[in-house]
């Protein structure tokens, strides 16, 4: 059974990642809602906290925009009202994967794009001002399939950005992380898989300079029908592999959210068919600083739940959000 404060945690931040429906709630606890969107099919990625106490939100919208689906980027204050949103895409589809706030104050939204680049989908990479407005943008790709999962911001005022490519994977599809500087120029890339297919679902900059980021190795090219196993990877600051840990259970287990833990370890949230209550549930896997295993929980009913995001909290623990459904 989940307990209150994981409950608690479960309902405001998954909802809270949907334009169709926003909840806050704070330590109090005091709570409000919001709603944004229009007459279509809108839905949110990734969402910060911004620097003046308000939130901003990243996903997609097909309600607004100039193509079948677009960037949408959504600013709100304390209270969720909306101050400003925008779009960004061209006549083909855009969907916006994971947000981070610039230094300057402004936003960087990672995604794919089909209406720049090279290749069917590019990685593609917007930086805007503080009030939304594109300053510029950059595509990352070859002449297949590239898709980025997760953003974050380097030390250095760069970028880091992990997903899968098709186009320079060895086999089938590779997991694919690229450095950027401030302006988006792409300083390096690395690419890690095996014979079959490997895909990255988040990244996390280290404690030491490098980077984490947490995926899945398959055992055959179906990413999501095969068996497989969730992939930790630790890189130096450069992006060459340092260490790997896989984590194999009976089932499907797969990884959402990657946490770089105050103790030097790393927390990985996902989901599991391989043990506990459901089908599937919550599954949190605690390491240490190089991948091993400290200890693993699960958490769920006889429904389903899915763990979309993982934070670790003030006190040493952990909240994770994600989605029930029966």
């Amino acid at each position: 059974m989940l307990s209150g404060k994981l409950i608690l945690s479960f309902i405001a931040v998954s909802v809270l990642l949907s334009f169709g429906f926003v909840v806050v709630v704070d330590a109090n606890p005091s709570v409000w809602s919001q709603t944004y969107g229009g007459a279509s099919y809108d839905q949110a990625a990734s969402l910060v906290e911004a620097s003046d106490g308000g939130y901003a939100l990243a996903g997609f919208t097909h309600s607004f925009g100039a193509g079948g689906t677009d960037f949408w980027l959504v600013k709100v204050d304390s209270e969720g009202n909306m101050e400003w949103n925008r779009t960004y895409g061209g006549p083909d589809g855009e969907w916006a994967e994971s947000l981070v706030e610039a230094s300057d104050g402004g936003y960087a939204l990672a995604g794919f794009t089909r209406s720049f680049g090279a290749g069917d989908s590019d990685f593609w990479l917007v930086k805007t001002d503080a009030y939304g407005n594109m300053e510029w943008n950059k595509t990352y790709g070859g002449t297949k399939s590239d898709n980025p999962e997760s953003l974050v911001a380097a030390s250095d005022g760069g970028y880091v950005i992990v997903g899968i490519t098709e186009s320079f994977a060895e086999f089938w599809w590779d997991i694919w992380l690229i450095k950027t500087d401030e302006v988006g120029t792409m300083e390096w890339n690395q690419t890690y898989g095996g014979e079959y297919g490997d895909d990255a679902f988040s990244v996390v900059a280290a404690s030491d300079g490098g980077y984490a980021l947490v995926g899945i190795t398959c055992d055959s090219p179906s990413l999501e029908l095969s068996p497989h196993d969730i992939l930790l990877v630790k890189t130096d600051e450069f992006g060459k592999m340092e260490w790997n840990q896989t984590y194999r259970g009976t089932g499907l287990d797969r990884p959402s959210s990657l946490v770089a833990t105050s103790d030097g370890g790393y927390a990985i949230a996902g989901s599991t068919r391989s043990s506990g209550a459901g089908k599937p549930d919550f599954l949190l896997i605690k390491t240490d600083a190089y991948g091993n295993v400290e200890w693993n929980r699960t958490y769920g009913g006889t429904d389903y739940e899915w763990a979309g995001s993982l934070v670790e909290t003030s006190d040493g623990g952990y909240a994770i959000a994600g989605t029930r459904s029966n």
